[in-house]
């Protein structure tokens, strides 16, 4: 009865849910801003914000109101705006836009719609295509995998554009619904219809992601852990490996967060086929063949509750593989049967029977457009959740289950119901999975023009796939990063040091075959460093090294250092996800986001900022030291590692060696850090470090909450603005302002230790306006330039304020009051 209850819940889910915003309010299926819109004739605006309209045109005068699938809502606050008719032309302006539209000219086009608005200064006049055609000024977007790649590859565009618009066509998507199964095709019409939004930010890109955000819906707030180190591999553990594994990094001391189960955690359904398709493909003997299955490989886990306990007892969070089909030889196929029916079997290539080594039984699929089909697939999962799963890795590469309709982007479908349920399980954690197109179709197509892709960043995590371990792809994978931040999405995740390792002879890229994915040393510390400036950090590979200790000492030790900086960077990553909930800012962030004006921010595509303070240049080629070519931005620049300052903008080419990284901080930047702990907690730490660089001012807000539940949404966190002023020359203050807001569990005193970095030996320092004691409260290193202050447990709810510098800084006025 209880399994019951659940799939009529989650079936309620999947109808009512997709009507809901990530926030967790559902939103009504009408545009509730009747203000907004101007009608004319067979023509439809609704002026969204002072940048972005909706052009509707209908011959049949029939309208479309409801939520699609890329569009949740369009009840925006109504901005000001003017509309008039003008020489047979209606003419609606705002404070960025203004458009002209021939009156009774029929659709949308070249002849009868124009738009001006101001680029780089200057008046332009867009004249917006419909199909979403390739625009060669496109500052690059998103690719459903990179599976088998070697190099680079091409994207689909983004919503960001150097000529300053973009149309988002959402005219064929699917529109969402409230009746099973959750979506419906696009009503036919009695002649033309065309549905976009007319983005134009010019070059105010942040002003475009936060218009997507709006109209689209915000990326949820991960669970913090995730923010840390990600393990796994295509590998056979047991649940005592798992345990040695993870006894290992713990006497190495490098942190673990988060642990995925490859596709071995299955039961083998055709044990003396497997055999044989170990030696074809190159396996360990005895390795299983659990493509598919939907119960534990007793063998490999004999108790799995157990370890899904000792797990979270390590502070692990746990996710495990899924390939979306089911043998006909499964326990669970009986109960599949009885609730969805009969299922179709697997056309693809090779077929699924192949790849779980099973050719005696028959390999079955699921269409996720049919609701009891869908209902019976997330039944599969609900015993395997209950044991505690965190989170499920969608691996859809190679089955062929499906879900076609008109206008539906089939990987947004089903990461969508994903997110669904372990929303119902307050679990933050959404898809893990590939973006925007569907298999078999992958990146030959973008399905439904690439709309359901503008959806994607409110329910997934992208993992981007197999890729082949070679300098190019490293470049190619920094600058994919990027570009799907600019459809909103701030979580990318790639195999760091590659899935299949380097290519073989002949230029096979196939790290199972033989086993030959180990990296050469500066392969995997530039991959792996790459990965520490990351959104997520997940270390994974086809049976390849990967670990730190997998390389000689020199290696194992830079590796290590690096993936405890990547730990001691949460509170920052944490903190910058919660911006790109807010504002629909990426993470990681093109240089153009910040000085669009500048030719060179254009053309370093590998480059990259981390929020706005940190600048981050990809190694992509070998050596110790490997050589750089460095594009410096305006302002002041100070390496991460060494200490050395840089005035831009200008290019510079830097020898790095292994043991660093071309990391820049900007003069006013603010970073904070926790200590190295062998795991980070749910909720914060208690113990933060605040490093800044003094020379320009600067601000940061700390966000924290519980860290993992969905009580954010509901207001249960808690901010912290810092801000670092020069009140005058040679004096620097950091103030840190009183928390606003609570949740449980959250501290109310904090010990802070204050770097001041690149400063000379201050003469005082003060705390709240008293002299610290430089004996014993502060100190200085001369080699570094750093002021060093320890603040002993300090409420959260009273400012901090530090002076460093002359006998006059602890009075001096101009800066923030504390």
């Amino acid at each position: 009865m209880a399994r019951a209850l659940r799939r009529q819940r989650h079936l309620l889910l999947i109808a009512i849910g997709v009507l809901a915003a990530a926030c967790g309010s559902s939103t009504p299926p009408e545009d509730a801003a009747r203000g907004a819109i101007v009608r004319d004739g067979a023509a439809r605006f609704t002026v969204l914000t002072p940048t972005l309209i909706r052009l509707e045109y209908a011959d049949d005068e029939r309208f479309e109101d409801g939520p699609t699938q890329t569009v949740l809502s369009r009840a925006l606050p109504v901005p000001a705006f003017r509309t008039r008719v003008e020489d047979g032309d209606r003419i609606i302006e705002t404070d960025a836009l203004r458009l002209h539209y021939r009156q009774g000219s029929g659709a949308f086009g070249d002849d009868n719609l124009r738009i001006e608005l101001r680029v780089a200064g200057q008046t332009q006049t867009a004249q917006p295509q419909w199909g979403m055609p390739a625009d060669p000024d496109n500052l690059g977007g998103w690719r459903r995998a990179l599976d088998n790649e070697q190099a680079a590859v091409s994207l689909h565009d983004g919503l960001l554009s150097r000529r300053g618009w973009f149309l988002l066509d959402d005219s064929a998507t699917a529109l969402l619904t409230a009746a099973a199964p959750g979506f419906a095709t696009r009503p036919a019409h009695g002649g033309a219809y065309q549905d976009g939004y007319f983005f134009g930010y010019g070059h105010d890109y942040a002003r475009g992601l936060r218009d997507l955000r709006a109209l689209t819906g915000p990326a949820p707030l991960l669970p913090r852990k995730a923010f840390g180190v990600w393990f796994s591999r295509y590998w056979a553990y047991s649940a005592d490996e798992l345990q040695e594994l993870v006894a290992q990094f713990r006497a190495q001391q490098v942190p673990l967060d988060t642990l995925s189960l490859d596709t071995d955690w299955k039961r083998v359904h055709n044990a003396v086929a497997c055999v044989a398709f170990d030696v074809i493909a190159g396996a360990r003997p005895g390795d299983p063949c659990s493509w598919n299955g939907w119960d534990w490989n007793r063998t490999l886990f004999p108790d799995p509750q157990g370890f899904v306990d000792w797990a979270h007892a390590q502070g692990l969070a746990l996710a495990l593989n899924v390939h979306p089909s089911i043998d006909t030889a499964d326990p669970q196929y009986p109960m599949v049967q009885a609730q969805a029916g009969a299922l179709a079997g697997d056309a693809s290539l090779p077929p699924c029977a192949v790849l779980q080594a099973d050719p005696l039984h028959g390999c079955k699929i699921f269409d996720w457009t049919d609701p009891a089909q869908l209902a019976a697939y997330f039944a599969l999962h609900e015993p395997i959740a209950a044991l505690g799963i965190d989170f499920w890795w969608l691996d859809w590469c190679c089955d062929g289950s499906h879900a076609d309709a008109p206008g539906l982007s089939a990987d947004t479908w089903i990461n969508a119901q994903y997110a669904q349920f372990n929303a119902a399980r307050d679990r933050r954690w959404p898809a893990f999975s590939r973006i925007g197109g569907s298999q078999p179709a992958g990146d030959a197509v973008a399905a439904n023009g690439g709309a359901g892709a503008f959806a994607e960043h409110r329910t997934t995590m992208h993992f981007t796939g197999d890729t082949c371990g070679t300098w190019e792809m490293l470049a190619f994978e920094a600058k994919m990063t990027v570009g799907e931040g600019n459809i909103g999405l701030p979580y990318v995740t790639h195999d760091i040091g590659s899935f299949l390792g380097p290519p073989l002879a002949g230029g096979l890229c196939n790290g199972t075959l033989g086993h030959t994915a180990h990296l050469p040393d500066d392969l995997y510390l530039r991959w792996l460093q790459f990965g520490v400036f990351q959104p997520l950090l997940r270390l994974h590979s086809s049976h390849g090294d990967r670990l730190p200790w997998d390389y000689d000492a020199p290696t194992a030790a830079v590796a290590g250092d690096f993936l405890r900086l990547r730990e001691r960077l949460v509170p920052q990553l944490y903190s910058l996800a919660r911006a790109a909930y807010d504002d629909g800012l990426p993470i990681t962030r093109g240089l153009y986001l910040q000085w669009p004006e500048h030719d060179d921010a254009y053309t370093h595509p590998s480059e990259y900022l981390l929020g706005d303070a940190l600048l981050v240049a990809t190694v992509t080629a070998g050596g110790d030291p490997a050589t750089v070519e460095v594009w410096i931005p305006p302002g002041d620049w100070t390496d991460y590692f060494s200490g050395e300052v840089f005035s831009g903008p200008r290019t510079v080419t830097l020898s790095v060696p292994l043991a660093r990284y071309p990391l820049f901080a900007r003069a006013g930047a603010i970073v904070v850090t926790q200590p190295d702990l062998p795991t980070s907690s749910a909720g914060p730490q208690d113990d933060l470090t605040v490093s800044v660089w003094p020379g320009a001012d600067g601000d940061f807000e700390l966000y924290e909450d519980a860290g993992e539940g969905l009580a954010y949404r509901a207001g249960a966190y808690r901010r912290s603005a810092l801000t670092l002023r020069t009140p005058v020359a040679g004096c620097t203050q950091l103030t840190i302002a009183a928390a606003h807001g609570g949740f449980p569990g959250a501290p109310e005193s904090r010990r802070w230790q204050l770097r001041v970095i690149g400063v000379d030996a201050p003469a005082a320092v003060t705390l709240d306006g008293t002299a610290v004691n430089g004996d014993s409260g502060w100190h200085y290193d001369a080699a570094t330039r750093t002021v060093l202050i320890d603040v002993a447990a300090h409420p959260v709810q009273r400012a901090l304020d530090a002076r460093i510098g002359g006998a006059d800084c602890a009075t001096a006025t101009g800066g923030d009051p504390a």
